[in-house]
């Protein structure tokens, strides 16, 4: 079985993270559809973005810069998760569940941050 490439297990976590977002936010009231919901649905996206730059950029500084964009905009998925578990949108459980899925991606992020520093 061929090893799998560690950038490439970022993706899929990434993948399902959104899939898991998608699900969450569906339930969310009709108001916050287009204001909350549509802020946590460009994040990750974004996100998936940059995590594919950092994967397919061969100039290290370049590949930091993306990768410390993913960091920051977890850090501010965090807070919007956050928001969501205040106003009541998603149960205690959720909220757990989805942090839990962030910060799994958040430190896979600061290890290929540390790689990049290395190099």
């Amino acid at each position: 079985m061929p090893k799998k490439d560690s950038r490439l297990i970022i993706y899929e976590k990434m993948t399902q993270l959104i899939f898991y977002s998608k699900n969450l936010t569906a339930k969310f009231p009709k108001s916050e559809r287009f204001d909350l919901c549509t802020d946590i649905k460009e994040n990750l996206y974004c996100n998936l973005r940059n995590i594919i730059y950092a994967w397919k950029e061969k100039n290290i500084e370049k590949r930091a810069e993306y990768l410390t964009k993913v960091d920051v905009d977890l850090y501010i998925l965090k807070t919007m998760t956050r928001l969501s578990y205040e106003y009541k949108y998603i149960t205690p459980k959720n909220y757990m569940v989805w942090n839990e899925k962030i910060a799994e991606i958040g430190k896979m992020v600061g290890g290929w941050l540390k790689t990049c520093q290395k190099e």
